[in-house]
This record gives structure tokens, C-alpha cells and sequence, in this order.
């Protein structure tokens, strides 16, 4: 088999299993079984499951970042149309993004007081997501004046808030369509705001 193929493998079930269990309860043991491997295999990668842990996270932001960039949304000249166009497509992606829950969240919950290296990276990963978003929307935030008017930065937290509390609320209920529900009433309510006359 392929290294590329075992390594793909690793990461995958390893994901998996740390939405399904939390990173404590999910053992080197189980996911070498769930990849079909042995566990020379994830130690010939991977150093040790806080590195296979941090290599899913990145490899998980990775992937997600991918299917965000190839949206309609890229063909799009007009900057405020394109960054709604883009709250449009991460609302049809949501489901497909976020349908196990998501990772950064998984483990800033479980690990934030007890890892310190895994909290820096998830907060360095969390913070590069909000990034994105200020910078996709921040013709959006260029349509508001005045000293209340939101900052992109502001706008992206609250998205990525507003993504963060549909995917528990999804998980809680069994309802993946709270997923691109919420995020269709945040671009709405934008929408509504960009449209009130200054």
C-alpha cells in the first residue's frame, strides 16, 4: 500500500473517532484498528497521539478550506455580491463540513485547561478560520458607518460563533439542518442590514 494511502487512512480514522469519543477516550489501539494498520504504522508517522492529534486538525482545516475556495463564490467581481455568494456556499457546504461535529471545537472543549500546546493550536486554528471570514467579508462590513457599525472582524467572530453553536445544536437535536439554517439567518439579517438606508 501506498504511504500517502496509510497516512490518508490514519487521519481519517482518527478523526473519526475523536468526534465520535474526545481525544482522551479514543486509544492509539483503536484507531490503528479502525485504519486497518498496525500501530508501527501511526508510530512511523506520527510521533505520538498528540502529533497524530495536531497532524488531524491540520489536515481536517485543510480539507474544510478546499471546499470553502471552490465555490461559485470565486467567479464573482463584484465584492459584496462575492461575499455573499460565499455565506451562500458555506451555508450548502455546512452539512458536509460539519456533519460529525467539529474538531477545533471537540478539542478546545476537552483540552483547552489540560493541553496547553493543543489549546495554542487550537486557538491559532480558530483564529485563522475568523481571519478568512473577515477577509471574505469584509465588503460587508465596508457598507456600514457610524461608530456602531461592525468591523469585519467583528462580523467573522460572530459567524464563526454562529457556526460553532449550530453545529452542538445540530449534534444535541440529530438535525444537521440547524447547520445551514443559522448560517442562512446571519447572511439574512446582514443582508437586511446592508439594505436599510444609511
Amino acid at each position: 500500500m501506498a504511504t500517502n494511502q496509510s497516512k490518508e487512512r490514519l487521519l481519517t480514522a482518527a478523526k473519526e473517532l475523536f468526534l465520535a469519543r474526545g481525544y482522551a477516550a479514543t486509544t492509539v489501539d483503536a484507531i490503528s484498528e479502525k485504519a486497518a494498520l498496525t500501530k508501527g504504522s501511526l508510530y512511523y508517522f506520527f510521533d505520538s497521539k498528540e502529533e497524530l492529534g495536531l497532524a488531524v486538525l491540520e489536515w481536517s482545516l485543510r480539507g474544510g478550506v478546499q471546499i470553502l475556495a471552490d465555490g461559485p463564490h470565486v467567479r464573482i467581481t463584484d465584492p459584496v455580491e462575492k461575499a455573499f455568494a460565499f455565506l451562500e456556499h458555506l451555508e450548502k457546504c455546512s452539512p458536509k463540513l460539519w456533519s460529525g461535529g467539529c474538531l477545533l471545537g471537540v478539542f478546545s472543549q476537552e483540552l483547552a485547561e489540560t493541553n496547553p500546546r493543543m489549546q495554542k493550536a487550537v486557538a491559532g486554528m480558530f483564529q485563522a478560520v475568523a481571519d478568512d471570514f473577515a477577509e471574505k467579508l469584509q465588503p460587508i462590513a465596508a457598507q456600514f458607518s457610524g461608530k456602531e457599525a461592525p468591523t469585519a472582524s467583528q462580523l467573522a467572530d460572530t459567524l464563526l460563533g454562529t457556526v460553532e453553536g449550530s453545529i452542538i445544536l445540530a449534534k444535541a437535536h440529530r438535525d444537521l439542518t440547524r447547520l445551514p439554517k443559522a448560517i442562512r439567518g446571519f447572511r439574512l439579517s446582514l443582508a437586511t442590514l446592508v439594505a436599510q438606508p444609511a
